[in-house]
């Protein structure tokens, strides 16, 4: 990335746009994997948290 003061042309901006959607595609690849793993070799059911919702340890209970 270049200096924070620096403004990025648009190309620049987009090929460090391109880098950040393939890293962030890499992830996504890997937790896949991950969770792939735990179900085939431990029985591991992850759930995905639906956006919005939070956990019953943060709600107040007034």
């Amino acid at each position: 990335m270049d200096e924070p003061g620096k403004p990025l042309t648009p190309e620049q901006r987009i090929k460090e746009l391109e880098e950040r959607l393939a890293q962030a595609n890499q992830k996504a690849q890997f937790f896949e994997a991950v969770v792939d793993f735990l179900k085939n070799n431990f029985g591991v059911s992850v759930v995905k948290k639906r956006s919005g919702k939070s956990s019953p340890k943060g709600r107040s209970k007034t």
